[in-house]
């Protein structure tokens, strides 16, 4: 019995030692992020895509950041098929994301913001969204989810510097799209 005892305690104590070991080094821990627009698709190139950014939440410590790209998403699987509980519509082949490959020491906090589309750049909206990742478990496939509300809007008339005169009739047209 004090064998087994004594074995179970060095087991315990070495298991502390290689944990605190890759603790001091990081841990790969890799973080697929997406950008969507709300019921529409991804933000893709098209549209100048999505600038991502993954922060420590406790120290606001920039962790990884860059711009999210690809395409827009199957339309087919995106917008007209239902979706089934944990079945993929967003990755699909081409489909826009961010990865990125963090080195954790610890489970961490963190805040993931994604700005876009980028292009046109006055249609830009920002969201965020906080999340616990814990080194070594992954988080792939459909990602993280970011949605994006708006859309991009742009004015055709009047031009710009069009002189206006209070009490004129005034023609106003706009291209609007989903973002």
């Amino acid at each position: 019995m004090r064998k087994l005892c004594l074995l179970l305690a060095v087991s315990v104590l070495a298991a502390g030692l290689l944990a605190s070991h890759a603790q001091a080094e990081g841990v790969p821990t890799r973080v697929l992020v997406r950008a969507v627009s709300r019921d529409a698709k991804v933000i893709g190139d098209g549209v100048g895509g999505a600038r991502i950014t993954i922060r420590d939440a406790a120290s606001g410590e920039v962790l990884a950041q860059g711009i999210q790209r690809g395409g827009s998403g199957d339309t087919k699987s995106i917008m007209r098929e239902p979706h089934e509980r944990h079945a993929p519509v967003y990755d699909t082949e081409g489909s826009a994301h961010f990865l990125a490959t963090l080195s954790l020491e610890r489970p961490t906090v963190v805040e993931i913001t994604a700005e876009g589309p980028l292009d046109p750049p006055h249609a830009t909206q920002r969201t965020s969204k906080s999340l616990l990742l814990v080194p070594g478990m992954d988080v792939l496939g459909e990602g993280v989810l970011l949605e994006i509300h708006g859309f991009i809007a742009e004015l055709l008339a009047p031009p710009e510097g069009a002189g206006l005169r209070a009490g004129q009739p005034l023609e106003v047209r706009a291209k609007v799209r989903m973002a």
